[in-house]
């Protein structure tokens, strides 16, 4: 029977082999590095190992990988039989216990092949990397920077994923639901792209907002500075070059299906005159801004400022339109607000909003 220590340093091999491969998750990078501090002894050995080349298709491939399997699943069995079955095997391939550490570094060239042997097979797909995610509900908005250092500020209601090794890529890719800003960590040799349901959004190094909520008819990207390319998910031979101060704008259905056929159309992004903001990016310094919106979109974006749900009672009053700028007002306050130029009346029970004339 293998003994603890046995099982452990056959793990070693096993650990180096995907990751001589690139086939080792960050989790596998962490595990061997920590049973590494265990057996500094063999730090020598992994570190020369690492390096050496990863065998291709060669005679009796596929007996070699077979037979490194078998050995690894054996010992994690400690099945005896099997074991003593497994070393009768690898005895026709040495001679004397002194070719025990070129066996073992052999083994290590094979698992590593035997990784690239998994990934040509029709039947076996490649291990996904790690997800991350980063995600804001409504009524509250978030801050954080992502592993290559890019800045991200999340709006309410919105969500992005991205791989935890981004920073290790040759395209450094995130997906968003909702609303962000970024300024993205500059990188020319790895491109920065943005993916939305609607269009991806190119970037090398800059600062720009998107907006791209799966309830609304429009999805937005506007630069602030710098130089991005958005191209429209359905219509990748539309691809648009954006100056700082520029607005790329889908119009969309509600429902969430786009359609080409409702046009694409650039404009400025808008100051907004108070304290040097920008409309489109207000939200980042905590200002809810209203920019000659109808009911529907206003009720829609104090949901997700507030926390709340709004119903608008009467189809009639969608046709309302608010312009206004509020920092630190509370959801009564802004409302109040709101009459004096339009005639409606609110009712407030607990999160939910009753619009109605």
């Amino acid at each position: 029977m293998l003994c603890n220590n046995d099982m452990e340093q056959e793990r070693i091999w096993l650990l180096l082999g995907r990751k001589v491969s690139g086939e080792a998750t960050m989790a596998e990078l962490r595990e061997l590095e920590e049973l590494l501090v265990q057996y500094p002894e063999m730090r020598y050995q992994v570190s020369v190992l690492g390096n050496l080349p990863v065998p291709v298709a060669a005679p009796g491939w596929t007996e070699k990988t077979e037979l490194a399997l078998e050995k690894h699943m054996v010992r994690l069995g400690d099945d005896l039989a099997a074991t003593e079955l497994l070393a009768e095997g690898i005895t026709r391939h040495r001679k004397s216990r002194a070719g025990v550490l070129v066996a073992l570094s052999t083994l290590v060239v094979v698992l590593a092949g035997y990784c690239v042997f998994l990934l040509s097979s029709k039947t076996t797909h490649k291990v996904p990397a790690e997800i991350a995610e980063i995600q804001t509900r409504n009524g509250a908005r978030s801050r954080a920077t992502l592993p290559d250092g890019t800045e991200v500020w999340l709006n309410g209601g919105s969500r992005i994923t991205y791989q935890r090794d981004m920073n290790t890529q040759q395209k450094r890719e995130v997906f968003l639901s909702g609303e962000a800003f970024f300024k993205v960590a500059r990188d020319a040799e790895n491109p920065f792209v943005v993916k939305t349901s609607r269009m991806a959004v190119n970037v090398l190094g800059t600062a720009f907002n998107i907006k791209a909520y799966p309830n609304e008819e429009q999805t937005e990207t506007s630069l602030i500075s710098g130089s991005v390319e958005v191209v429209p998910a359905d219509d990748q031979q539309h691809r648009v070059q954006l100056q700082p101060n520029q607005k790329f704008i889908i119009r969309h259905t509600q429902d969430g299906n786009a359609r080409p056929t409702l046009g694409y159309s650039m404009e400025q992004v808008k100051a907004n005159g108070q304290d040097d903001l920008i409309n489109e990016t207000a939200w980042c310094d905590n200002v809810l801004v209203f920019d000659n919106e109808n009911f529907g979109s206003v009720a829609l974006k104090m949901e997700r400022w507030f926390g709340v749900k709004v119903y608008l009672t009467d189809k009639k009053l969608k046709a309302y339109r608010f312009t206004g700028t509020f920092k630190n007002e509370s959801l009564p306050q802004i409302l109040e607000a709101l009459k004096v130029t339009s005639s409606f009346r609110c009712e407030v029970k607990g999160n939910e909003v009753f619009i109605n004339q």
